[in-house]
């Protein structure tokens, strides 16, 4: 049985993409501009490299743009999950133009590192050109990585990527023009003049370097995203939030892919095979929930098995199922077969300020379920304020008798005025310990922490008369 859970696009995220990838074509458009009239005219190699660098960056941009565009557009029948894929193939295009930037770089550094190097004429302007340069990138680049993880873009984050390559790489040509300005006062002829006027091309090969550097690390992750891996630490969140807030169901399999912005996530669970169709579409919108906490606006699908096994595992499975569908966190959950049956002990969490009337008729809807679906001929459920800490207990001696539990149990409760009307005792022992259950009223006008705090009182002085018990399930109900 499979269900679908479609997510709709957000106009206010793919408007901020699309401010975004415009701002960042304007932005290097005016530099390439700047720095074209700069390269030309001090003659200096590093300079010329950024320029070019920059003017493919103006072409990449543009892909950008025009990729978040694209991946705004709604699914149609040809494109059924949607337009994403695009940020990716624009993000492995924008590799190809960054390697090719590099091709004409490393020829001419090469070029004049090894045979006659044409003269650098740096002046004051063309620092100012790169010092520009350098604001401007920190500034575009900070922003394009804000938008970039608040909306999941990976063509704006590799843009982003851009900038900040462009920021190191403009202090390189920074270091570079220096040194050529620093040769005019050395000894022409010199060792250190020589490896001065070449530092310009050293420069430009830091760049070649650096821009190598990052298209593979962009290719990389383009290529994995089209090809739909590179998702194993979403797959490993999802499986540990199914895990912890929905235990009763087991995970078969779970898969996540990308495309653009969007995550796809299939899941194929266990559920008990008594399950109806209405109860497996709600168990599969509660785990679509789940998966949402995890990844926000992830698409899923669910795929419920039954499962046939009628183990006690399934029953722990099924009493946990009905649990959730009621909306009930419960803990300490132990299913016993005795003489005349199944016995269910269960402890339930409920907000602290919520009647108790309210809270009990909660419950005993749940007990209701568990006696019709489990056949259990006794379901004791302790109710306690939600997320109260769990008391960690002592290893228990060994059991005291039932007669004797009880006994001491009468004899507390006259001492509790808030709790009265004992009844539904039962002692049995638990491995090396005994435990007890019992029902008993109080003020039907009392909330769930009020009754909570009355059975806890109840309990630890138990405890401390009888230190063999284990297990302690008491059922507060309205009078």
């Amino acid at each position: 049985m499979g269900f679908f859970s479609p997510a709709a696009l957000d106009p206010d995220a793919n408007e901020a993409k699309r401010r975004a990838a415009l701002s960042s074509v304007l932005w290097s458009a005016f530099l390439t501009l700047l720095k074209i009239v700069a390269g030309l005219s001090t003659n200096s190699l590093g300079l010329l490299s950024e320029a070019l660098h920059s003017a493919l960056d103006v072409l990449a941009a543009g892909l950008t743009f025009l990729a978040v565009r694209l991946a705004a557009v709604p699914a149609d029948s040809r494109h059924p999950y949607g337009h994403g894929k695009v940020e990716n193939l624009s993000a492995l295009a924008e590799t190809g133009l960054l390697l090719a930037t590099c091709v004409w770089i490393v020829y001419e550094a090469v070029k004049r590192l090894l045979f006659a190097a044409s003269p650098v004429e740096p002046g004051w302007w063309a620092f100012a050109v790169i010092i520009i340069s350098l604001l401007v990138d920190i500034s575009r680049s900070a922003m394009l990585r804000r938008v970039a993880r608040q909306h999941r873009s990976q063509a704006l984050e590799a843009d982003a990527l851009h900038f900040t390559t462009d920021m190191v790489s403009s202090v390189v040509v920074l270091l570079g023009l220096s040194c050529a300005a620093a040769a005019r006062w050395s000894e022409e002829g010199s060792f250190l003049h020589a490896a001065l006027i070449r530092a310009d091309a050293a420069a430009a090969l830091g760049v070649a370097a650096i821009v190598v550097l990052v298209s593979w690390r962009l290719a990389g992750r383009a290529i994995m995203n089209l090809m739909d891996g590179g998702s194993e630490s979403e797959t490993l969140q999802v499986r540990a939030a199914l895990a912890e807030m929905a235990p009763a169901y087991r995970v078969l399999r779970a898969r996540v892919r990308e495309s653009g912005s969007q995550y796809f996530v299939d899941l194929t669970v266990c559920a008990p095979a008594a399950l109806r169709v209405d109860d497996a579409h709600t168990v599969s919108t509660i785990l679509e929930d789940i998966v949402a906490s995890v990844l926000p606006g992830a698409e899923t699908a669910v795929h419920i098995e039954p499962d046939a096994d009628g183990t006690r595992a399934d029953m722990y499975a099924t009493a946990r199922h009905l649990a959730t569908l009621r909306g009930l966190p419960i803990h300490s959950l132990a299913l016993i077969t005795r003489g005349d049956g199944l016995h269910v002990f269960v402890h339930i969490e409920l907000p602290p300020d919520m009647p108790l009337v309210e809270a009990h008729a909660r419950v005993s809807a749940y007990e209701t379920d568990l006696e019709q679906r489990l056949g259990a001929v006794h379901v004791v459920s302790h109710i306690e304020p939600l997320s109260q800490p769990r008391p960690a207990y002592p290893a228990r001696g060994t059991d005291d008798g039932s007669g004797a539990v009880l006994e001491i149990l009468h004899e507390l409760m006259a001492r509790h005025p808030a709790l009265s009307h004992c009844h539904d005792e039962e002692v049995w022992t638990l491995g090396n310990h005994s435990a007890l259950s019992f029902r008993c009223c109080t003020d039907s006008g009392a909330t769930v922490a009020e009754a909570h705090t009355y059975a806890s009182r109840l309990e630890q002085e138990l405890r401390r008369r009888v230190p063999s018990l284990g297990r302690v399930t008491i059922h507060v109900e309205p009078a």
